[in-house]
């Protein structure tokens, strides 16, 4: 362990004080580039890209399942904090590894190790046609959110539901695979198969939808056409927020399928109810608590299937401003009356049995077998360059899920200070959330909670 950490901080260092001696000016801003030559052609090169988002926050808390409002909470986390090294070979190779941590809050376990986002070693098999990729990467599906520069957010972060099966079938939006990516004129493509990783419960019955332990492979893969000015397809991220630098729309459509990966809410079987205690239940007219008694019928076997379709537009305006926009629509299919919930970053003390049934603190209902319709908008004010500029911005998302008695709607609104771009930026945002409470046994939307958050990012 101490001769790894030592040549870990050996090549950090190297690389620091190479990209240190190799500064060079990014558009009209003098922001440190970490990046160097290996040859003199350039034809291989390295670097390190160095990301920090700090949020502030205060919490408008979920009640309890009996309506009784909570305290809010104050806190300060490490939303991400990122190291990623990169570097290109003789024009025939790319490598590319990503560690860090993200979610730091006061509730966090002691000592908190470093996470492994990505290790790809990619090869490049025809120019910008055609890339080949193994290992443990996000070259997903689904939509542009799924593989974006989340350095270059116009909202304060991405949506939760643009990672389906985060936290089940992968690590932080990650999976190991092969995947394959490149552009033919105006078609931006990348697909790939991956093994996602072990998660669920191997019962052959269960009371709710849930998830399967399987090792089936997975496909996905996402399609863009792009309209105007080309991305930057060196690597797999794609900008959210492009500060008007182009003119970019670009229509997009993704996939994500995952065979024999869920279980089905199964029935009960009410022949497994002991006969003289089914007799007894009746004649003392409590045969409702019969089912209460019975066990469940084997589930039934269903696939995962996702899919999206999404535009992006970021257009320069006069006078130096910009205008961002997206919208995307998503369908989930994990199976009948699936729910899961999420809280991002979530502090709150409260028990999961005094909890309602989306969870304590700012949980929310994140993902479930319906349909989900995301919008977003923002506007650079006019300027010159992009030092000391303001963007605010609003967002929108409507879920309409099987497993809920009614749809929601919910919202964002926020304002960006870009201080250098993207490299230097502070963020202030509310956000909204919907509360849903049982009722008939149905989880009904009765009121909404929120949030607001101060994010502070430095990044280059």
């Amino acid at each position: 362990m101490i001769k790894r950490n030592s040549l870990f901080c050996l090549w950090l260092a190297l690389l620091l004080f190479a990209g240190i001696q190799s500064l060079v000016a990014q558009d009209d801003k003098k922001i440190p580039k970490l990046k160097f030559n290996l040859t003199e052609d350039g034809s291989s090169y390295a670097g390190i890209m160095m990301n920090n988002q700090i949020w502030t926050r205060y919490i408008w808390n979920n009640p309890d399942k009996n309506g009784v409002e909570q305290y809010s909470d104050i806190d300060l986390g490490i939303r991400r904090s990122r190291l990623t090294f990169y570097a290109g070979l003789m024009d025939r190779a790319l490598i590319f590894t990503q560690v860090g941590y993200d979610g730091l809050t006061y509730r966090s376990p002691r000592k908190a190790g470093i996470n492994l986002y990505n290790a790809e070693a990619e090869f490049i098999l025809a120019g910008n046609y055609f890339h080949l990729g193994f290992g443990l990467n996000s070259k997903s599906g689904i939509s542009r959110y799924a593989s974006n520069k989340n350095f270059e957010f116009l909202v304060v972060d991405a949506p939760g539901f643009t990672f389906p099966v985060a936290g089940t079938f992968d690590e932080f939006g990650r999976q190991l695979g092969i995947y394959a990516r490149g552009a033919l004129g105006n078609l931006n493509y990348r697909v790939s198969v991956v093994k996602p990783f072990e998660y669920g419960i191997d019962s052959v019955s269960s009371p709710v939808t849930t998830e399967r332990i399987n090792e089936n492979f997975a496909l996905k893969g996402y399609f863009e056409w792009q309209f105007f000015d080309r991305e930057n397809t060196t690597f797999y991220q794609m900008t959210m927020n492009n500060l008007g630098r182009a003119k970019m729309l670009n229509v997009g459509a993704g996939f994500y399928y995952h065979p024999e990966a869920m279980l089905v809410e199964a029935e009960k079987d009410l022949s497994t109810v002991d006969p003289f205690l089914a007799a007894w239940l009746i004649s003392t007219g409590n045969e409702h608590l019969i089912p209460d008694y019975a066990g469940y019928y084997p589930s039934q076997i269903s696939d995962i299937f996702v899919a999206a379709a999404d535009v992006f537009v970021d257009m320069p305006t006069r006078r130096g401003g910009a205008v961002t926009g997206y919208f995307a629509y998503q369908y989930n299919f994990f199976g009948p009356n699936y729910l899961r919930s999420a809280g991002r970053m979530n502090v709150s003390k409260m028990s999961a049995e005094d909890a309602l049934p989306q969870g304590p603190g700012n949980a929310e209902w994140e993902l479930g077998t319906g349909h989900i319709v995301r919008g977003e908008f923002g506007y650079l004010l006019p300027g010159t360059g992009l030092k000391n500029r303001l963007q605010p911005y609003g967002a929108f998302t409507f879920k309409a899920f099987e497993g809920l008695g009614e749809a929601s709607a919910q919202f964002d609104a926020g304002i960006n200070w870009l201080m250098y771009g993207h490299n230097i930026k502070w963020t202030l945002q509310y956000s909204s959330r919907p509360v849903y409470t049982e009722i008939d046994d149905q989880q009904m939307w009765t009121s909404s909670k929120g949030q607001v958050i101060l994010q502070t990012q430095i990044f280059f």
